[in-house]
């Protein structure tokens, strides 16, 4: 059964793309959009954002993980990731507290409250998830998995 080839032109094919459909970044900028703004409208009531949501499911499955390792992992600044700590502090998800091995290091650990709001988050975000890709097989949904991890594990790391 041959299927009609998907184009970005199709969704708006009055206007000239002049080349622009074949730019990745315009594509995957895009579904991100998608993905983090519909999140986000989902997230609001918790009073947390789709990257403070990750950033507590990293502190579930790594209790006492230092914000370094989260600037690493998510590869950006560790000011802007303190920023995001901050505020999960302040929302008292979180506590910060001293390393007992080593002082000048604090670890990140979840409250009550943060266990709470990461489950019904993590909730929110699979029925959004599978919301999105429901037009995707199961064989589709692995393959974008591949090629995106691909891609982020052979990027050059910032500098």
């Amino acid at each position: 059964m041959a299927t009609a080839e998907i184009t970005r032109q199709s969704a708006v094919p009055e206007l000239d793309l002049d080349g622009l459909d074949t730019v990745l970044g315009l594509h995957i900028g895009t579904v991100n959009t998608l993905f983090v703004t519909r999140t986000e409208k989902r997230l609001d009531p918790l009073s947390v954002t789709p990257k403070q949501v990750a950033i507590l499911w990293l502190i579930n499955a790594n209790p006492g993980v230092k914000q370094t390792d989260l600037s690493k992992f998510f590869q950006i600044e560790r000011p802007t990731v303190h920023q995001f700590v901050r505020q999960l502090l302040k929302n008292e998800f979180i506590v910060n507290e001293p390393s007992k091995l080593d002082r000048r290091a604090g670890g990140l650990w979840l409250t009550d409250a943060g266990r709470e709001v990461l489950a019904t988050a993590r909730q929110l975000i699979a029925e959004h998830e599978e919301e999105l890709t429901s037009s995707l097989t199961q064989r589709e949904k692995s393959e974008l998995f591949r090629i995106l991890m691909k891609l982020y594990l052979l990027s050059p790391a910032k500098s």
